[in-house]
């Protein structure tokens, strides 16, 4: 058997998408499989590998959950967790563990944040057979949109709605995509970690959350870059004052002649920016500032 779930990433409603922002979410080319073969013992047999090396591996006695052996406990421990709660969601996903060979590997380097632990929920879900939101939520406090973007074949609004969802598939894919392109800023962020403190602020955000919601349907409809560009300044500005923080353009991006705006947890992983002098161009222009990884949007966005 053979499994596979897209990357992900969420180019408008970060944060808000917590409280009900209607938010732009895109899968991503890049994919995470999981296979499963017999193995010759009757203990699970876990590996995993990044671009073909392996990185992780775990032998679990699946009639217990108890970890036999590991290189690394804290990663044991977060799989150990996705395997019970896919079993309470399915009593029958114990026995498939019995025997199994599991061998995960990913296109994509997991410091990227393009979905690693996303697109692997969505794997095993295939896998148990049970619904990949329901699992996500039971290991994870976040919206849910990265384990359903996973699932999509296109850009879709995503929209959380207490303890489910809404989406809408919608056609974002501008025409001077030419223009919009991503850059990996090497800080790879805590996601979990941020959403715990923005959720700990116990505040609606109501206001904020229908800015955010139009802006999102204003980004994903712009007709010209310019259009674009001051609808991404604006999303940042509301952002910024929620996190009381100075926006990505006002700290590394302050001199490219473009607009950038954060992606997920600020800070860290990926910005979104436009430039219209080309790739070589802006990968020049960030030399200095030693940030190399840059994707054009055909190169990283799946579309429909």
């Amino acid at each position: 058997m053979k499994f596979q779930s897209n990357g992900k990433l969420l180019i408008t409603g970060e944060y808000l998408v917590l409280k009900g922002a209607i938010s732009l979410a895109v899968p991503l080319v890049f994919q995470q499989t999981l296979k499963i073969n017999k193995s010759v013992s009757p203990e699970l047999e876990w590996t995993s590998f990044e671009n073909g090396v392996p990185w992780f591996n775990l032998k679990l006695n699946p009639s217990l959950f108890e970890i036999l052996n590991t290189a690394d406990e804290q990663k044991a421990d977060f799989l150990l967790q996705i395997l019970k709660a896919a079993t309470k969601l399915n009593p029958n996903f114990q026995n498939k563990l019995k025997g199994a060979a599991a061998v995960t590997d990913m296109d994509f380097k997991r410091e990227w944040g393009f979905g690693s632990s996303s697109s692997l929920i969505s794997n095993i879900a295939y896998w148990a057979g049970v619904n990949p939101f329901k699992l996500h939520k039971t290991v994870s406090n976040g919206s849910g949109y990265d384990v359903v973007t996973s699932r999509s074949d296109g850009p879709l609004y995503y929209c959380k709605k207490g303890n489910t969802y809404n989406i809408e598939n919608i056609d974002f894919n501008p025409h001077f995509k030419e223009n919009i392109y991503f850059v990996f800023l090497g800080q790879k962020q805590e996601t979990a970690k941020n959403v715990d403190l923005f959720l700990k602020r116990k505040k609606s955000f109501n206001a904020e959350v229908k800015l955010i919601s139009q802006l999102t349907k204003h980004i994903a409809q712009s007709q010209t870059l310019e259009d674009f560009e001051y609808y991404i300044r604006e999303h940042e500005y509301i952002i910024a004052a929620i996190l009381k923080q100075e926006s990505i353009k006002e700290t590394v991006f302050k001199t490219l002649q473009g607009e950038a705006k954060s992606l997920g947890a600020w800070g860290g992983d990926f910005a979104m920016v436009t430039w219209q002098y080309g790739k070589d161009e802006l990968i020049k222009n960030l030399q200095s500032k030693n940030l190399d990884v840059v994707f054009s949007f055909d190169e990283l966005i799946k579309t429909w």
